[in-house]
């Protein structure tokens, strides 16, 4: 038998070998917490507890079945226990008892593509809306997000889609017509069925036949459940108590998603015996880093109180802080600063670019295009691939070279109106066009008569009249926002969210000298796809850029953490929300402790700000107690 006490260290071993009651488990960043979970299924299983009799809960499958896999090369018997996330685990109990609460046995399951699509015809045969309706997507989400939060449509409104607070009742009334709909044709969406499992263990003769199959459970990332997930743990371990839930109250950042902080709070009040055990032990980063990440940890008004200790024994360079006068400069000084770490010896693979929101990096992603260092970009598209980049670009393109067939195309099917049998009987004569007089010549032949898209094509004339009145990038560029805006204030319901990225645009293309040249470095192949002349990164995989959220449970070497500044961490979207100020500095903080040997924080000082010149103020999580003392200035 594998003698599991030298694998771990005191405070792993202690989570690991207590079995009985209930455990809570915060587990630091970098403090070994698969570990800790792979080597207490192997210990259960040696001190005779049958595999079937364990349940471990994540938030991936893929997370499940390597802890199990990793137990399972110590034993194979741990190959036996049940995994998986909270989602899959419901669907196994509702086939087996749904009957009992009412549910038909051939029940379908609605993925988010299928709930959108109910919705929507849900919202069009009851005609529910009189004029303007939200997207269908956007329309799941806020449904979704309701459920998960059990908070009224008018909250989730009033947060994340402020333009549409006066559609609450309106989509109120959907999401019960909605509901009505998938009881009537036994439909289950992914929300149902954590609802449904709820529902199922609150039945005590079925929660005691679950409780007599499943008498240890353990759930991960404790700190992400909703409180769905939270009344399902408990209602699991209401027999035996023996759970153990595992998490870090400073690394709970997907609040958006209907994650619960309080959770991690409530649990020991749940079970009132409950063993509180604190893995502070870092495996990750130098302590260098540590004390960044402790001075943060120091500030967070409401949390479980730790000191992250490095098991590496030594201190490591000081993380560093740079502020620079642009955007440009910014991303000139981290494309360099990459090229010298790697010919120091630090692989593109193993260095990280963090930020919060994905607009932050579109001019680091220009530099790194600029010289050919390949990336790759978790978290969201290239700039240049998102939908509305490429609808603004496509106007500059058909000014630029008006016989673009795919540019006249897009910019085409945006007019209302317009559709494709139009837009191609359009494009057969505008392809012919010589130069941007032809253009106006033939818009004029087109937008004679009635009809939307008659307007529509009047409006677009006189854009690209007013164009050939200009002849400076910026006004280029400004008359076709203005033109565009109206369309993307339509287009896009999450249009607040993504206008950064037009203005971020402004920026790039304003360092080129026309438009001509701006279009023919964007259309270099995509560098991770492009075998590149330097000798020195021939073959070598790529750098990351990632947003914060999709960068959690990763690490690298070297993290550069760009775009400091306030507005964007913490986010405008927190309208000062105590709660929301909270999450973004726990947010701050997963993204100090992704990084082991060197961290970089940058920020610009200036920049656009919905088209306005505005001097930008550092993050008010740099400026507060005792975190400037840990960087180098």
């Amino acid at each position: 038998m594998l003698s599991i006490k030298e694998y771990l260290n005191p405070a792993q071993f202690e989570a690991v070998t207590t079995i009985d009651g209930a455990v809570l488990v915060i587990a630091g960043a970098g403090s070994g917490k698969t570990r800790v979970i792979e080597y207490r299924v192997l210990h259960l299983i040696q001190q005779g507890v049958d595999p079937r009799h364990i349940l471990l809960l994540t938030f991936t499958r893929k997370a499940a079945r390597e802890m199990l896999e990793r137990a399972s090369r110590h034993d194979p018997r741990c190959g036996r226990v049940e995994g998986g996330t909270f989602h899959s685990f419901g669907l196994n109990l509702l086939r087996r008892f749904g009957a009992r609460i009412g549910l038909d046995h051939r029940f379908t399951v609605l993925d988010e593509a299928d709930s959108e699509e109910a919705i929507q015809r849900c919202a069009t045969k009851a005609a529910i809306f009189s004029s303007r309706i939200p997207k269908k997507s956007t329309l799941r989400n806020i449904i979704s997000m309701a459920v998960n939060r059990s908070q009224p449509i008018e909250a989730i409104l009033r947060k994340e889609y402020p333009h549409f607070l006066d559609l609450a009742n309106s989509i109120r009334q959907l999401s019960e017509i909605y509901h009505t709909f998938k009881q009537e044709n036994g439909y289950v969406d992914y929300d149902d069925l954590l609802i449904h499992t709820r529902a199922l263990l609150e039945n005590e003769r079925i929660r005691e036949v679950i409780s007599d199959r499943y008498r240890f459970i353990m759930v991960d990332e404790y700190q992400d459940t909703n409180l769905l997930q939270r009344d399902i743990t408990y209602l699991l371990a209401d027999r035996h108590q023996n759970v153990m839930v595992v998490g870090d109250d400073a690394q709970s950042i997907y609040g958006f998603r209907g994650a619960s902080f309080a959770n991690i709070f409530d649990f020991p009040q749940r079970f009132p015996d409950c063993r509180v055990i604190k893995l502070e032990e870092n495996y990750r980063s130098t302590q260098s880093i540590l004390n960044l990440a402790n001075a943060v940890l120091e500030n967070m008004a409401h949390k479980y109180a730790k000191c992250l200790r490095s098991a590496k024994g030594k201190a490591g360079p000081r993380p560093e802080l740079l502020e620079f006068s642009s955007h440009k400069e910014e991303a000139e000084w981290v494309a360099d600063k990459i090229i010298e770490l790697k010919r120091e010896g630090i692989d593109l693979k193993d260095q990280g670019v963090l930020f919060r929101a994905s607009f932050v990096s579109i001019p680091l992603q220009a530099e790194l295009n600029k010289r050919q260092i390949p990336f790759q970009v978790f978290g969201g598209l290239r700039f240049s691939e998102t939908a509305h980049v490429k609808d603004l670009l496509s106007h500059l393109k058909v000014y630029s070279n008006p016989s673009d067939e795919l540019a006249w195309m897009r910019v085409l099917l945006l007019i209302e109106g317009v559709g494709t049998a139009t837009a191609d009987s359009l494009i057969g004569e505008l392809k012919f066009c010589a130069d941007l007089g032809e253009v106006i010549q033939c818009l004029d032949r087109w937008c004679t008569g009635s009809g939307r898209y008659h307007l529509g094509l009047s409006r677009l004339r006189a854009l690209l009249v007013r164009m050939g009145e200009l002849e400076d990038l910026d006004g280029l560029f400004g008359a076709v926002l203005k033109y565009y805006m109206s369309i993307f204030r339509d287009r896009y319901d999450d249009w607040h969210r993504r206008q950064y990225d037009l203005e971020l645009l402004r920026e790039i293309i304003l360092n080129y000298s026309s438009l001509e040249e701006f279009f023919a470095e964007l259309a270099i192949d995509p560098p991770e796809r492009k075998m590149i002349t330097d000798d020195d990164f021939v073959t070598e995989p790529p750098v990351t850029l990632s947003t914060i959220h999709s960068a959690k449970g990763l690490e690298w070497e070297v993290v550069f953490l760009i775009g400091l500044i306030d507005g964007v961490l913490p986010s405008i979207f927190t309208h000062e929300d105590r709660n929301d100020i909270e999450e973004e500095r726990r947010l701050f903080y997963v993204a100090i402790t992704r990084a082991k040997e060197h961290l970089f924080l940058t920020l610009s000082n200036e920049g656009y700000h919905l088209g306005r010149s505005h001097c930008n103020s550092p993050s008010r999580f740099i400026e507060e107690s005792g975190v400037r003392h840990q960087l180098k200035h």
